[in-house]
């Protein structure tokens, strides 16, 4: 599911970028602090921002008139909602200058709590994806070994966003909402990032951005890297102030995306996998945004906005993005597999992409190594099946994909490594095998094969596999 939600994350591990990771929960500049250059800046008051309305001061929402406490906690709200206005349109016109953009349009800013976080996500997932589709991709990444079968993936979505989101911004609305639990100290981070992507919107329309492409989840991938590494990026020229990208070094910018890859579910962060997959934009994209604006300015960030990038390996790795290398085209047909498991049909095609599996080597390898055997994708493509009786579906369906490398040592590489992770996450549910520069891997395909002869169930099984795809040439 690649929902592009516009927010400010919380769960990640405080990195050697304290003072500028947007990430950081406790390390970055208080809102009301120095940052970006302050002098001569306004500060406009506090009209505008809206609060979390109860109906604490309505007597009519309660039947009865609010009480003294009740209504104490309204001004407080309303004091809270105020501040957080005039330090969002200050801090805005600071970020702007750090960005290079200039503001050239309205926006709100509106205070949300944790439930209503949960209920605009939720909003958002459903305009993209039916209740069904979303069950349907629990039940994909239950058979990738991403979440553990049987999971409710919209409910674990959901859980996640509510737990890690401290800011949103809605494109339709042109509104930052700002969550009500943060603290001053974070209150600068999150209105950055988020006046960021606002400023974003004047100049690049995100709202015409912010679709999915069923079926091309690694392109959802790539575009959500930028958006979301160049409002990072900006925030951090702002709070990096007059000595600019060029304080932040290499080793910073490498050691804050490595800690991500690093996630471990004892750090208190569920689904680890999917963890990963929501924080790589604002680390391995933020990385690469802030690289290009340092070497080659802000213009040159502008610029991709005209030609987006197609793969999350172009926003991974700058000489492929500056070569605007493309996957190799994989086409898929069915029939092989249809003909194996009469009773089942196709119902989902897509592609993982780079950051996706390297989001799942990170399971099982260090990020040095997770990275070394992911960089040589050259693309991919799964197909899912399903039986045609509803009411007989499994919880993971029959899943077969084929990932195709640079070169055959990358394709090596890369299958060791994913051995062992469906060694971890799928035992015994899994066929992995490689030809040349070409990886194939079926999961969940032992119960419709169950009425094959078992000493030619594997061949077969392999044999229709292989048939289902075809691998395309390099792209000139």
């Amino acid at each position: 599911m690649r929902e592009r939600l516009l927010l400010t994350p919380a769960f990640a591990a405080v990195t050697a970028l304290a003072a500028l990771s947007p990430l950081a929960l406790g390390g970055c500049k208080a809102a009301l602090g120095a940052g970006g250059g302050q002098d001569g800046v306004e500060d406009n008051g506090g009209s505008g921002v809206e609060a979390p309305d109860d109906g604490a001061s309505d007597p009519d929402a309660s039947g009865e008139a609010p009480t003294e406490a009740e209504l104490r906690a309204e001004a407080e709200r309303r004091e809270q909602a105020a501040e957080v206005d005039a330090a969002a349109r200050r801090i805005i016109l600071e970020v702007a200058k750090a960005r290079e953009l200039p503001v050239k349009g309205d926006f709100s800013v509106e205070l949300v709590d944790k439930q209503g976080v949960r209920d605009f996500v939720e909003a958002v997932m459903v305009e993209e994806m039916s209740h069904e589709e979303l069950a349907l991709m629990g039940r994909i990444n239950a058979s990738l070994g991403v979440i553990p079968v049987g999971s409710d993936f919209e409910q674990v979505l959901l859980d996640m966003y509510e737990l890690g989101v401290l800011g949103i911004y809605d494109p339709k609305r042109k509104t930052l909402m700002i969550g009500d639990y943060i603290d001053r100290v974070q209150l600068g981070m999150v209105v950055g990032h988020e006046g960021a992507h606002g400023l974003q919107d004047m100049h690049f329309d995100l709202e015409a951005l912010n679709h999915m492409h069923k079926g091309r989840s690694d392109l959802d991938s790539a575009q959500t890297f930028l958006i979301e590494g160049d409002a990072q990026a900006a925030y951090l020229a702002w709070v990096a102030g007059d000595e600019g990208l060029a304080s932040i070094g290499e080793d910073l910018l490498e050691l804050q995306a490595n800690m991500v890859l690093q996630i471990r579910e004892d750090m208190g962060i569920p689904h680890t996998i999917l963890a990963r997959q929501m924080q790589m934009p604002y680390t391995d994209g933020t990385a690469n945004v802030v690289r290009i604006a340092r070497d080659q300015g802000w213009d040159a960030v502008n610029e991709l906005y005209a030609e987006l990038p197609t793969s999350s390996e172009q926003m991974l790795h700058l000489d492929k993005l500056a070569k605007r290398e493309q996957p190799r085209p994989i086409t898929v047909d069915s029939v092989p597999l249809r003909a194996l498991f009469p009773d089942h049909q196709p119902v989902w095609e897509d592609e993982l992409g780079e950051v996706s599996l390297l989001a799942m080597l990170a399971e099982v390898a260090t990020p040095g190594k997770a990275r070394e055997a992911a960089a040589g994708w050259g693309g991919d493509r799964y197909v899912v099946l399903e039986t045609k009786d509803q009411t007989r579906r499994a919880p993971a369906p029959l899943l077969a994909g084929v990932t195709a490398w640079d070169s055959v040592e990358d394709a090596k590489q890369f299958e060791a490594l994913f051995r062992t992770y469906l060694q971890a996450r799928k035992p015994d549910a899994f066929h992995l095998e490689r030809k040349r520069d070409r990886v194939l891997y079926l999961t969940h395909f032992d119960a419709p094969a169950a009425s094959l002869p078992e000493p030619e169930r594997a061949k077969a099984v392999s044999k229709a596999a292989w048939s289902t795809f075809t691998v395309g040439s390099q792209p000139k």
